[in-house]
């Protein structure tokens, strides 16, 4: 029972850390970004996403890359942090996720007047109140090209070794 607690614990943890670090820094970019026009904070907003969801990709990529090498399995061993990261593992986007979800149920607080909060993280919250529809479709939009890259590999091998075998005739 303890080590589910434990774990349950270096979950809220990771996320909480890491969404707040995201928050951090979307909030200086939209209200820097958001001086010069609304719409740069909502274009920033969208690189921020495709940022993290690139990294979140590539976070797998390194793993799976780390898991092929003993000697890379030896250093993860050693290592505390990495320890830590993959003991409290959530994929990124698992976060950015909860992350837009409670930006848009703090705007819809917001909206009925009940949490009377100041300027700049009004328009914060108002900036990336829809950043989970962004999110969505990047995230969709990224799947989708993945699986067709997929796709146009796997026919691409098909015809080639069709060619191959057709060659000789």
């Amino acid at each position: 029972m303890q080590d589910k607690f434990k774990r349950a614990v270096k979950y809220v943890l990771y996320v909480v850390f890491s969404s707040g670090l995201y928050g951090v820094i979307l909030y200086f970019v939209s209200t820097w970004l958001a001086g010069y026009s609304l719409l740069y904070a909502y274009l920033g907003n969208l690189v921020l996403i495709i940022i993290a969801l690139a990294s979140d990709n590539a976070t797998f990529k390194v793993y799976e890359s780390v898991m092929q090498s003993k000697k890379h399995v030896e250093e993860l061993r050693k290592s505390r942090f990495l320890r830590f990261q993959l003991d409290a593992f959530v994929s990124y986007k698992t976060v950015l996720y909860m992350f837009y979800i409670v930006i848009l149920l703090f705007s819809q607080i917001i909206n009925s007047g009940l949490l009377l909060i100041n300027e700049n993280l009004m328009n914060y919250i108002s900036i990336n109140e829809y950043g989970i529809l962004l999110l969505i479709a990047v995230d969709l939009l990224i799947g989708q090209f993945t699986k067709d890259r997929e796709k146009s590999k796997y026919f691409k091998e098909k015809i080639e070794k069709y060619l191959a075998d057709n060659q000789d005739e």
